[in-house]
């Protein structure tokens, strides 16, 4: 009995020592918390309010003259912003004045009118925060981010920033957009006027069962006048190598605060599930946000926000080093030839050739990825490889295109160019 005693002892204690934990936030650098202020000052417009409402959040301790300008739309029925505090709170804290816009009133609104709510209550925040009081906004400084049906309306605020005399934004970021499609996303042709020079990312989650990737892929490839120089789609994978496991479903940029808990209660709020903080938000959310302002600002970290750099992809090590599953992005840099994708040797033919061609890699075992794109970074093949060899024939005109063949467990790629005649 001693003797299993012991083992029980020795085993638990061998389980804990090889759990592996996730990675940790950055000390410095996007992602990481080096806050400029101590506090935030609140005032809520919104809560059980009628649409056109909003949230405001101020910095304070010491409260400055002025401050750059934050606007963040919150999903549909997320009216409770404990779900999005801890965003809220670093924003504001490295000194920002944060704008929540109230675009519904009950969350079985009409989807067609929360556009021209969205951007009432962000036109009634920008007229409070004149007043007396307040810290005064730097409007030449604005940017603008929402999660999910705020992702679209992300889109559409910047889209239409002229019509509603909005300030127009450095810088846009999409989270998991979704929506009623035919009440909320603009037509094409409305969405080809997104100011070219706004930098904009667009991010989803590999396990998003709500909205999936419909929307997001429509704003990427129909904001044409954006050139990819400064606009990607980036997917975030789940990763359960280590406890806890991450994940990448539709609420992963949500990180709950309760400090912004205003008491509000709907259907949406009784179900969602606020947690802490994590890897998704210090490596995906967070990092790009950080890396996409600065980028704006200063010309800073654009490599950590956009062109599928490794510092873009990096989604932390686990705590025995090993690299979580990093991010997918679109365009990729398939500009590079020849890439190392381990030892695995991968050869693509006839090439050039007249659009019919196979696949040969040596090693299947990696879960290789088949990714094919023409010369604007558009995808136009996706698929998992399970055979040896592989046929494909997918539908091209003459010319060239890229593609690349990514390790779906650490990313490593091998990459080249596909000339049809």
């Amino acid at each position: 009995m001693q003797k299993l005693y012991l083992f029980l002892i020795f085993g638990s204690f061998n389980l804990l020592c090889h759990a592996q934990t996730q990675p940790i936030q950055p000390l410095t650098g996007p992602g990481s918390d080096n806050p400029i202020y101590t506090g935030v000052t609140q005032y809520d417009y919104g809560t059980n309010m009628n649409a056109d409402g909003f949230w405001l959040f101020e910095p304070k301790g010491p409260v400055p003259d002025s401050a750059n300008l934050v606007v963040l739309i919150h999903g549909w029925g997320e009216t409770n912003l404990k779900f999005y505090g801890a965003f809220i709170d670093r924003i504001v804290r490295a000194g920002n004045i944060v704008i929540c816009p109230r675009y519904e009133k009950t969350v079985d609104t009409n989807y067609g009118t929360y556009t021209d709510s969205c951007a009432r209550g962000i036109q009634r925040a920008l007229d409070t925060l004149q007043l007396p009081g307040h810290v005064k906004p730097r409007l030449y400084n604005y940017f603008i981010l929402g999660h999910s049906m705020g992702g679209v309306l992300t889109a559409n605020m910047t889209t239409k920033y002229v019509y509603y005399n909005l300030p127009k934004p450095l810088a846009a970021f999409s989270m998991e957009p979704g929506a009623d499609l035919a009440a909320l996303l603009l037509a094409p042709a409305d969405y080809a006027g997104f100011p070219a020079d706004v930098k904009y990312l667009i991010a989803i989650g590999n396990d998003d069962a709500v909205v999936d990737s419909t929307a997001g892929k429509k704003l990427f490839y129909e904001t044409t006048s954006v050139p990819t120089s400064h606009k990607n789609l980036v997917r975030q994978f789940a990763d359960s190598h280590g406890t806890p496991a991450i994940t990448a479903t539709h609420f992963e940029p949500c990180s709950l605060d309760n400090a912004y808990d205003n008491g509000e209660v709907n259907v949406v709020t009784l179900v969602s599930t606020g947690v802490p903080a994590d890897a998704v938000d210090f490596y995906f959310y967070w990092k790009l946000w950080d890396a996409l302002v600065d980028c704006a600002l200063n010309n800073q970290n654009c490599d950590v926000a956009f062109g599928d750099t490794p510092q873009q992809r990096f989604m932390g090590n686990w705590g025995d080093g090993i690299p979580v599953t990093p991010l997918l992005v679109i365009p990729s840099s398939a500009t590079a030839i020849n890439e190392p994708m381990g030892d695995n040797k991968i050869s693509v033919f006839p090439n050039p050739g007249t659009g019919n061609f196979q696949l040969s890699i040596s090693n299947i075992e990696l879960q290789p990825i088949f990714e094919l794109f023409d010369m604007n970074g558009r995808i136009l093949l996706e698929q998992k490889i399970t055979e040896p060899q592989t046929l494909f024939h997918p539908t091209l005109v003459a010319g060239l295109y890229f593609y690349q063949v990514r390790n779906a467990k650490d990313g490593s790629v091998c990459k080249g160019k596909l000339v049809v005649q």
